[in-house]
């Protein structure tokens, strides 16, 4: 609960009004009192808002009490005004009634006097009374607004009560205690009631500005940008609590006082230069300065102060929204399309991990749709309204996949942008990142990325600040990742890092339902009206498909561009036929791992090692289509059993000395 302290020349004022405003903020805030009288100004440090009652001019006349008053942002000045009940009282006395107002001085006296015949007491003339008077004027009753003893001895007195806080001043200590919804209470209401106030519209005018009053005091405490303001004299007028808290300063050590000695690192003198970089406490912060003003007539200036990396990471997003399709994900499971068992299995397990924040690992051929999976996963995440960003590491070199996954500063290396640029981690903030062929990527800079996951910071090339970064890591391969981690290319403890959630995306042919409906959507695309005989659907669901949905697609385009009403097997490529009339033959197909084992039995004697591509295309010589899948798994089994040699690099793989005898026994085996 807030503190609200009352400041009054008399120490009965500050006992009324304290008990007044008690009554009406209880729930809201505590009330303290301090006066003159009793000397306890002094203690005025401790309050969130403070009331100054005193009316007259002695208070503020005093310097020594003028030292002890807090800043004006924390003090409302008082208005006040008679009651109703006062009123009555008044207007009770016949036309022509001479009568003292007493009070504490002649300035209050006079005051009190104006404003009861604008409040519309004619019936009575009224002469100011105040203990320094030498002359008492004649009269025939004196009234006292809530102190008898102010009237003159002997004359009849008349309490007419202490003068009350005006709606007004109310709805700005309300308002200043962050209660606006005090205003609509009935407490408030019955409060207003009671008061002689005679132009309730103007009282509305008031309360509309102070509102606004408030709201724009509301909202520059609700930028992230500090804002620190000076009049024509620099002195500090403003400072809201995002530059409090970048200042590492309080609004007591500095409003009301010279900028140039409780802010000199600021430097508020307006000019035209460009932005500045400050550092506060080993924080960079940027710093722009504009002057005030009206009609050429010079009011002050104001300072932005921003922190500089979250400036960069904040243009880094608006350059991602001002680009239609970059860094947005445009597909959703609704596009993955198959209602095989094997595909709906993959969708299923990774509609349920999109929630997450783990990192998953996308395994599957290539083209088999992994950033379509990666795109689904995170439109169907918490992160989805956030910048999606997919980077083929394959597709660069390293030093360049290094710049654009971690940025770098202005004259980090030669040909470097100007100002710097930031990384693909600073673009991602607070989305996802996909990292697609993870395994191309150089032992340097897997270290790097290590780093990036365990600290969640990056720093750009050519810097040693830290910028932190929240990044969801998506990643793929269409290699067996484990197995670069056994041969040492691959780092053990980034493959787990990555690898928290495996998802195996399924090969076309392992979905053979599926080929048929995704080959007649394709058609729809490119909006073809042909038919597909019985002979060529056997064909398409017969094939390998190595290159799996991205060749059923480039197929269904060829065959659009055949222009046939009716295709048949001829009119198909090449590959298709051959397939087709394999499968025609009455023999059965050689397991493939017989053909493995071949293709690497009949290199042994030479010791060459052979890599996938390699064993694929020699598969394809012996009559037996395999895919690079096909092959890592029989690879694997292979190296389970003893039988493989992994060669380091680009050396490929080869048979161990018990793996070309097991070939011997199966050759022995297959001859007549």
């Amino acid at each position: 609960m807030k503190t609200l302290g009352i400041i009054s020349r008399r120490r009965c004022m500050a006992d009324f009004y304290g008990q007044l405003l008690a009554g009406l903020f209880d729930g809201v805030a505590e009330v303290e009192r301090h006066s003159l009288e009793a000397g306890t100004v002094r203690e005025l440090q401790s309050c969130d808002l403070y009331l100054n009652t005193a009316t007259d001019y002695d208070l503020m006349r005093n310097s020594w009490a003028r030292r002890y008053l807090p800043p004006e942002s924390r003090t409302v000045r008082s208005a006040v005004t008679f009651t109703k009940k006062a009123l009555e009282i008044l207007r009770a006395y016949p036309r022509g009634t001479r009568a003292l107002l007493a009070n504490q001085t002649r300035h209050m006296a006079m005051e009190s006097i104006a404003q009861l015949y604008h409040l519309g007491i004619s019936n009575i003339e009224f002469f100011p009374y105040y203990p320094e008077i030498e002359t008492v004027p004649e009269a025939e009753v004196a009234f006292a607004p809530g102190d008898l003893d102010m009237a003159p001895p002997g004359m009849p007195a008349v309490d007419l009560g202490a003068r009350w806080l005006t709606a007004n001043t109310v709805c700005e200590l309300a308002l200043k205690l962050g209660a606006a919804q005090f205003l609509e209470s009935a407490r408030f209401a019955g409060y207003t009631a009671a008061l002689a106030e005679v132009d309730y519209s103007l009282q509305k005018i008031s309360y509309h500005n102070l509102s606004m009053e408030n709201k724009l005091e509301l909202i520059l405490n609700a930028l992230d940008s500090g804002i620190v303001c000076v009049d024509e004299e620099g002195i500090v007028t403003l400072v809201n609590q995002a530059a409090q808290e970048l200042l590492c300063i309080t609004q007591d050590q500095v409003l009301g006082a010279p900028a140039a000695e409780v802010l000199p690192e600021l430097s508020l003198t307006p000019s035209e230069d460009a932005p500045r970089l400050l550092s506060v406490l080993g924080q960079d912060l940027g710093v722009s300065v504009k002057s005030l003003g009206i009609r050429g007539r010079p009011l002050g200036a104001f300072a932005v102060l921003r922190r500089f990396q979250e400036e960069e990471s904040c243009q880094a997003l608006l350059r991602l929204q001002k680009a239609p399709r970059s860094g947005r994900a445009r597909y959703t499971f609704q596009d993955i399309e198959g209602s095989s068992p094997a595909i709906r299995k993959a969708r299923e397990i990774a509609r349920r991990m999109a929630g997450g924040a783990a990192s998953i690992m996308l395994d599957g051929e290539s083209g088999t749709g992994k950033e379509l999976f990666a795109q689904a996963i995170h439109n169907a995440s918490p992160r989805k309204h956030r910048p999606f960003i997919a980077v083929n590491c394959a597709a660069l070199t390293e030093t360049l996949l290094e710049s654009e996954l971690f940025g770098y500063v202005e004259g980090a290396f030669t040909g470097a942008k100007k100002g710097g640029r930031p990384g693909f981690f600073e673009c991602a903030h607070q989305g996802t990142l996909f990292l697609d062929e993870i395994e191309t990527t150089s032992p340097a800079l897997q270290a790097k990325l290590l780093r990036v996951l365990q600290e969640r910071e990056v720093v750009r090339i050519g810097s040693v600040e830290p910028i932190p970064v929240d990044v969801r890591i998506l990643s793929s391969t269409n290699e067996d990742l484990f197995a670069r981690v056994r041969q040492g290319s691959f780092r053990r403890d980034l493959y787990y890092r990555l690898n928290v959630i495996p998802l195996h995306i399924p090969a076309l042919r392992e979905r053979r339902e599926d080929i048929l409906p995704l080959a007649e959507a394709f058609c729809g695309q490119f909006g073809s009206r042909f038919i597909m005989s019985a002979q060529v659907q056997a064909a398409l669901v017969q094939y390998k498909w190595p290159g799996n949905i991205r060749e059923l697609k480039n197929c269904m385009e060829y065959l659009h561009y055949m222009g046939r009403r009716v295709i048949e097997l001829e009119d198909l490529p090449e590959q298709f036929r051959s397939a087709a009339q394999m499968a025609e033959r009455p023999e059965p197909e050689p397991p493939l791992d017989w053909a493995v084992l071949r293709v690497l039995g009949e290199r042994y004697p030479a010791r060459r090692g052979i890599g996938r591509q390699g064993i694929v295309s020699a598969c394809g010589e012996l009559g037996v289509p395999i895919s690079e899948h096909e092959v890592r798994l029989v690879l694997r089994s292979f190296q389970d059993a003893g039988w493989l040699a992994v060669g380091r690099g680009r050396g490929g793989t080869s048979l161990t000395g018990a793996g070309y005898a097991w070939y011997r026994r199966r050759l022995a085996e297959q001859e007549p």
